[in-house]
């Protein structure tokens, strides 16, 4: 449903055919739809599931991503850059020892299944749990167990309802890195079980790429909290019940596919998935919001 994507900038998608006579630059607040057409700017609440967290490519991700091309890392080998994002990934994790990259999560989660003691209680499997993820019924955030499985980590998780960020033997980081960019990354709780989990040689390329996008992370946390968040309930509180950054969607099910059409003409690309939350943007105008929850309202 979303038209061919010219250019992503911050936290906005702008299609292929602009109107002629708009300008480039930064949107006013007012709808973007043209009259009687398709939008031709979209305030992006889906972010790639929060890899696209830090907006479009983050302040200094493509410039780290550059800086390794032009020194010829762009193909597997090994790097400082291993040991550099770990320690990155240590301090913004705690509470696990060691942490593993691959080129793919499949390829992390098989890892992980044939560490010793977690494919036994996945019975020969790794499983991937996410408590952003609604419960089958649509009706709550399920706190579940993480008993036996990878505990998928996204980012500001620990304002969702569930396991702690350190209660799994192992998780895997969801990385607000453009995934053209990034690793795959398992973490390891227990030093000793780490020693049984081999990582994959990867580009150094996507290896800095994450580290920078960690740094970002860390600042970004300073200004993107519950004092911008909380700017979005004026509009959004009737439509969507948001924990954090994450709004989940009070109409799921069959119903949902019309909210996501709607706040599609509207210029608001949101999850597409009613299971997954959308994301408050780190930037947006009243305007833009406005927009979202009238044709929302009409639903």
């Amino acid at each position: 449903m979303l038209p061919p994507i010219r250019r992503a900038r911050l936290w906005r998608l702008y299609a292929e055919d602009r109107p002629r006579g708009r300008p480039r630059g930064r949107p006013s607040g007012r709808s973007s739809a043209r009259e009687g057409g398709t939008p031709w700017r979209f305030l992006d609440l889906w972010m790639d599931g929060g890899r696209a967290m830090l907006g479009a490519k983050g302040t200094g991700i493509g410039t780290a991503a550059k800086a390794a091309i032009d020194m010829g890392l762009a193909r597997p080998m090994p790097s400082t850059w291993e040991r550099r994002l770990g320690r990155e990934l240590q301090r913004a994790y705690p509470g696990y020892a060691a942490a593993r990259f691959f080129s793919s999560d499949e390829r992390a989660l098989a890892a992980a299944a044939r560490a010793p003691g977690i494919a036994a209680a996945n019975e020969g499997r790794a499983r991937l749990r996410d408590i952003a993820r609604r419960e089958a019924d649509g009706a709550a955030i399920g706190p579940g167990s993480a008993d036996g499985a990878v505990l998928l980590l996204r980012p500001f998780s620990e304002l969702l309802p569930g396991p702690r960020a350190d209660a799994a033997a192992m998780a895997m980081p969801l990385l607000p890195c453009p995934s053209a960019l990034a690793p795959s990354v398992l973490l390891v709780r227990d030093p000793e079980l780490a020693k049984s989990v081999e990582g994959d040689i990867l580009p150094p390329l996507t290896l800095a790429s994450a580290h920078r996008a960690l740094v970002e992370l860390a600042r970004m946390s300073e200004w993107y909290g519950e004092e911008l968040w909380k700017k979005a309930d004026r509009r959004l509180a009737p439509h969507f019940e948001r924990l954090g950054p994450y709004l989940y969607p009070r109409s799921g099910g069959e119903a949902y596919d019309e909210v996501f059409k709607r706040a599609l003409a509207a210029g608001a690309l949101l999850s597409p998935d009613p299971e997954l939350p959308s994301i408050v943007p780190g930037d947006f105008d009243d305007g833009e919001l406005a927009a979202l929850a009238a044709a929302l309202a009409a639903t």
